[in-house]
């Protein structure tokens, strides 16, 4: 399967995959040079596949076989493709995929331990099963042999506790200060809407519904949805809109790796806890509507979660917050 996108140096990027081969990649001029360059060496790929005996495909390759087929369109693609990379990058991961062991699973967990945090090693644990399960499923409508799952015998480890961290004001003015205006920019509105990262650097100027104080997220992490403005918020985009020319104008050029690298680099700057990531601003913002007296279908409305538990932790708040909602 070949996918194509432009590059920010406006070069058009072709990327071809097919099982048993490795990824190929090659830039173009236009977008004509990479789709005829992809067609051809796609149909290239799949005659030699097709003709010389079948290469058992690594884990890698099966998962990025199940990002182009469950993924396409999907906002978590980009994502996933990432962290296949990183967890096809070990050496326990080049072995045939049907040959993988608990024991492999077990000593790249263990590996990975010693390199980054639990809640990484747990989720990243997550996806190499999920691609496991994908395969098997996969197997059993061919009619093949079922895959056996090793990472079934590998217990996750556990994540740590989500943060709690809630960004008081003066600390958002400070964050703000330390940052590039348009990253300030996107700091702000993010505490005023609870919308994530991924979400506001998507944003075009057709997407905004300002006189509803509205605005659309399309294919967002959860899908499509509208979300509530604050007046607050509705100032921001109407600034940022003013100097934006037509409705497939995008709001703020900038890639949500580029914004929280940002963050994190001012946050030292101004001193401030490590605890205040972009993320915190969503977890502020529900938090401060829960303690408002909303209910959990309005604070669903607000944050775009669709699973009751994920609000939950909200409504468990002080004697304090709730001795205000009382007659």
């Amino acid at each position: 399967m070949s996918t194509l996108r432009m590059l920010p140096s406006g070069k058009w990027n072709a990327q071809v995959r097919v099982a048993g081969r490795r990824p190929r990649s090659r830039s173009f001029e236009t977008n004509e040079q990479a789709k005829s360059w992809a067609d051809q060496l796609e149909i290239k790929l799949r005659g030699i596949v097709t003709r010389e005996k079948p290469i058992d495909p690594t884990w890698e390759e099966m998962a990025l076989q199940y990002c182009d087929t469950m993924l396409m369109g999907k906002s978590s693609q980009k994502q996933a493709i990432y962290k296949s990379g990183v967890i096809g990058r070990d050496a326990l991961f080049r072995k045939p995929f049907a040959k993988m062991t608990p024991a492999d699973i077990n000593a790249y967990k263990t590996k990975r331990l010693q390199k980054v945090g639990p809640t990484t090693v747990h989720n990243e644990m997550v996806f190499i099963k999920r691609i496991f399960r994908w395969a098997d499923r996969e197997a059993q409508a061919a009619g093949k042999s079922s895959i056996t799952n090793p990472c079934d015998f590998v217990p996750l480890p556990r994540p740590r506790k989500p943060r709690d961290k809630v960004i008081e004001r003066h600390e958002l003015d400070k964050l703000i200060a330390a940052l590039p205006s348009m990253v300030g920019t996107i700091v702000e509105l993010g505490y005023e809407t609870a919308m994530r990262r991924s979400e506001i650097v998507k944003l075009q100027v057709k997407h905004l519904h300002l006189d509803q104080r509205l605005l659309s997220v399309i294919n967002g992490k959860e899908g499509d949805r509208s979300v509530p403005l604050t007046r607050r918020a509705v100032v921001i985009l109407q600034d940022v809109a003013a100097s934006c020319h037509g409705p497939e104008s995008v709001l703020f050029d900038i890639t949500p790796h580029a914004v929280s690298t940002a963050v994190r680099r001012a946050r030292r700057t101004a001193g401030l806890s490590e605890d205040i990531r972009f993320h915190q601003l969503r977890h502020t913002r529900c938090t401060i509507v829960a303690r408002k007296g909303f209910n959990q279908a309005q604070m669903m409305v607000v944050t775009g979660h669709r699973d009751i538990r994920s609000v939950q932790r909200y409504t468990h708040l002080n004697a304090a917050d709730v001795v205000k909602l009382l007659d």
